[in-house]
């Protein structure tokens, strides 16, 4: 109950997630979509449902799309399963869960999204006209690997990639080969995240700048997460004792005495331990994690 309280307590935190360069990007991406043939919407295995854009999902309109849940690496198994069924049961569009970094489930894309454009092609073909080259658009929130899964399909260093959210600034067409071209897009976000768990959360897998929550109050949630998903994996690496009953604060200071993190004066260094948890975190080191779970 202590747990579950600590978690609602961040419900009370007044922040602004929205970067105001977002709405113009936003404005971008409607003015693209009537030039391509499918979108391919990427979301975050980890939070299937929380990482889509409503905002970029009004855009869609009736334009064929593929949802790619990428990051599958990082998640949990049992969960993906669990999520397979659910959008296979009530979702209309295709889907792939991926995993970019070691090229899972990429072979897939090009061949779905002709299917979508193969009617359309074929009525082309009747009036005898050439089918033009399929041009395809990646959309999605920041840092869900929308600049990587380009790279990874173009097997050359296309578009700039980066662990901060917003590296891609502008549209920018990439040629996949003779018969296809993929357009990214910048990283976008909808101006108003009600929940803050959900807030929270898609700043714990870096679709929102770590400064806008602050590194310590997010490493808190981590900790309070961390109690009810793999409290056994947070105490082995930390060697912390007693971790279940102690708080965030005393647990943050026992890992920073255990790693020798201190600032001048002796004084816990809470900011590089919290750092620290973040990046371990990202990086997978407490097993794969599902933070919308069914």
């Amino acid at each position: 109950m202590e747990d579950f309280q600590a978690l609602q307590d961040f419900e009370k935190l007044n922040i602004n997630w929205f970067p105001g360069h977002m709405r113009k990007a936003l404005r971008g991406v409607g003015d693209q979509i009537k030039r391509v043939d499918v979108v391919i919407e990427l979301r975050d295995a980890r939070l299937p449902i929380t990482s889509q854009n409503p905002d970029l999902q009004n855009l869609l309109n009736n334009k064929p799309s593929l949802i790619l849940f990428n990051k599958s690496g990082l998640a949990d198994s049992s969960q993906i399963k669990k999520w397979e069924s659910k959008f296979k049961n009530e979702s209309t569009k295709p889907f792939v869960f991926v995993d970019v970094k070691k090229r899972k489930g990429l072979s897939q894309i090009i061949p779905i999204s002709i299917r979508l454009v193969q009617s359309r092609w074929e009525n082309l073909k009747r009036r005898g006209i050439r089918p033009p080259v399929l041009r395809l658009m990646v959309i999605g929130i920041p840092n869900v690997g929308k600049s990587s899964l380009i790279n990874a399909l173009a097997r050359r260093g296309a578009t700039q990639t980066g662990p901060k959210p917003g590296v891609t600034r502008h549209p920018e067409w990439i040629v996949l080969g003779q018969n296809a071209e993929l357009l990214d897009t910048p990283g976008i976000l909808w101006p108003k995240i009600q929940n803050t768990i959900d807030g929270l959360n898609l700043t714990l897998i870096g679709s929102i700048r770590d400064e806008i929550v602050g590194a310590e109050s997010l490493s808190n949630y981590l900790i309070q997460i961390g109690k009810i998903r793999f409290p056994e994996k947070f105490s082995e690496r930390y060697s912390i004792k007693g971790y279940e009953s102690q708080s965030s604060q005393e647990i943050l200071h026992q890992i920073a005495k255990k790693r020798g993190f201190f600032r001048t004066g002796g004084h816990a260094d809470i900011q590089r331990v919290s750092e620290m948890l973040l990046c371990d975190f990202r990086e997978g080191l407490f097993g794969p994690i599902n933070l919308d779970q069914l």
